[in-house]
């Protein structure tokens, strides 16, 4: 199962998550991913299925969010995956997930993937033709030229449909040709065979400075994963927009799917400058077992601790959301909010204002939920999402990062008038996914689910 989850904050051994789902979260404090070393419960005295299991149980029933409106365990299931659903609160929980320790640590300590490094989507209402909507830039078929917007003819052989119904087997490993025939915005048709393989991911895919239609100098982030390996692109972008003399920031979230709760509170604190430094970022509150642990994160100036110097320019915050921002992302947008107008524009956003401990258990890491996480003002009710300021459709026609994209046209627009921009006639890609056995992804992302290697950790299915 793979799910978003919140990213991590240690704190006292603790590991705090915020993502959506399909991966976990990272340790914030510059040490890599750390899990949940708490004394209680100790780890299962053997990795025998029913030493495994009273673990899990124990675990659920002391850290859980909802630990007292669990399901009765299924004595049935036939994997551990399948048996720590059984156990979780369905009727709100969309959010909790388990993965490999393996996958874990390798996403967000290595800040790797394995796989190909693309995500798909339908460029049509009646979802038969699938195009690019994103592809990391070092991966396999990064570096065989795929570009986002182009369309799949095939991929081993497979059309769009049978794409679409999840027939095309998935991939982990590496070293797994995989053939793609695709055209480009041109229409010219082209093929080629890439191999699966471990790649490094590129958190921030693109840092520029724009220019509004009023003059104004905008810096434009696109940033894709809240992990530890991202700060040193993410403190050069700000650098970056400090030198250029920017006076607005649009920050791209669109396919951010959550991580890091201190690289959020860090990116976060950069936007809204020094003047927050000591304020109130976060408020983080466990289940009723636990309250005595709740605990407030402050914004901070400290260049101890930031990668570059806050912003001190910026009166207010763009953010190009979708319904696969989530968790750390939308906890940027929830958290600045008390204190300077954050204008979203795109499409409502996941809703996952909770948290999760991963961990691990002979070779699986559990990420159930057990926080919840408010702003300055207690606010922490959005599991239906962050409603965008400015409805505008996601623009395959164009790259992320060109002034021209649809969603970045109408926050320069914004930027220059105040307002939000007529919507222009630009057909609304909705994300492709694939239904596989097993999958609990259908309700997580608003606007359908991903399939592919690059996606959200939570949105994950393969």
């Amino acid at each position: 199962m793979r799910k978003t989850s919140f990213h991590a904050l240690v704190l006292g051994g603790l590991v705090l998550l915020l993502a959506a789902c399909g991966g976990g979260g990272s340790s914030g404090g510059g040490a890599g991913t750390t899990q949940n070393t708490s004394p209680y419960p100790a780890p299962p005295a053997t990795c025998a299925v029913s030493d495994q299991r009273a673990w899990l149980r124990d675990f659920m029933n002391d850290q859980y969010f909802w630990f007292d409106r669990q399901a009765a365990p299924n004595d049935a299931a036939t994997s551990m995956d399948t048996y720590f659903t059984s156990l979780l609160y369905p009727v709100v929980d969309r959010y909790s997930f388990s993965q490999s320790t393996q996958q874990y640590l390798q996403f967000f300590t290595e800040g790797k993937r394995t796989g190909y490094g693309y995500a798909l989507a339908f460029a049509d209402a009646a979802q038969t033709i699938i195009k690019v909507r994103f592809v990391e830039a070092l991966s396999p078929v990064g570096l065989a030229g795929l570009r986002r917007g182009e369309t799949i003819v095939s991929i081993d052989g497979f059309t769009p449909a049978q794409i679409a119904t999840g027939t095309l087997p998935a991939v982990s490993t590496p070293g797994i040709a995989r053939n793609f025939v695709v055209k480009d915005t041109l229409g010219t048709q082209r093929s080629f065979t890439a191999m699966s393989a471990e790649y490094a991911l590129t958190p921030v895919s693109h840092a520029t400075v724009l220019t509004a239609p009023n003059g104004a100098k905008v810096g434009y982030l696109a940033y894709q994963e809240f992990i530890t390996s991202s700060a040193t692109a993410m403190g050069a972008a700000i650098n970056s927009f400090r030198l250029a003399g920017v006076t607005e920031v649009v920050l791209d979230l669109r396919y951010n799917g959550g991580g890091s709760t201190n690289q959020a509170r860090n990116l976060a604190s950069m936007l809204g400058g020094s003047r927050l430094a000591g304020q109130t970022f976060a408020l983080f509150r466990f289940n009723a077992k636990h309250s005595s642990d709740n605990f407030t994160q402050a914004f901070t100036a400290s260049l101890a601790t930031l990668p570059a110097a806050p912003l001190e320019t910026l009166s207010r915050v763009f953010v190009i959301t979708s319904g696969s921002t989530a968790s750390a992302s939308e906890l940027v947008i929830n958290s600045l909010r008390p204190y300077m107008p954050v204008v979203t524009i795109g499409a409502t956003s996941f809703g996952k204002p909770f948290g999760s401990q991963p961990r691990d258990a002979c070779g699986t890491t559990y990420s159930a939920i057990s926080l919840e996480v408010a702003n300055a003002l207690g606010q922490a009710n959005f599991v239906n999402g962050i409603a965008a300021t400015c409805a505008m459709s996601d623009d395959l026609t164009r790259e992320l990062g060109d002034p021209a994209e649809l969603r970045i046209a109408g926050a320069l627009s914004y930027v220059a008038t105040g307002v939000c921009p007529p919507v222009a006639s630009v057909p609304s890609a909705q994300i492709a996914r694939a239904k596989r056995p097993g999958d609990r992804s259908a309700a997580f992302d608003r606007e359908g689910n991903s399939f592919g290697e690059v996606m959200l950790p939570s949105m994950r299915v393969d």
